[in-house]
C-alpha cells in the first residue's frame, strides 16, 4: 500500500510484527505489535524505523509505504 506523502516507515514497512490501522477518518498509521506485549517498544515509533531489535522479516506480505 502506497501513500501519497506518507513517511518511509523503513524496517516497519517489512517486519511482521507491523499492525495497521485506519482511523474512522481515513488516516492510515503502523502500529508495533511488540509494544502490546513489551514495554520497551513503542507502539508507534517515529518513522522511519532503521534499526530495531524486534524486527522479524515478513517476506510474503505486501510492504507498506
Amino acid at each position: 500500500m502506497s501513500t501519497p506523502g506518507a513517511p518511509d516507515p523503513g524496517l516497519c514497512g517489512h517486519c511482521r510484527h507491523r499492525v495497521h490501522q485506519e482511523s474512522t477518518k481515513g488516516s492510515s498509521f503502523l502500529r508495533c505489535g511488540l509494544a502490546d506485549e513489551r514495554a520497551d517498544f513503542k507502539r508507534y515509533p517515529p518513522l522511519p524505523v532503521l534499526a530495531c531489535r524486534g524486527y522479524a522479516d515478513a517476506p510474503d506480505e505486501p510492504v507498506i509505504q
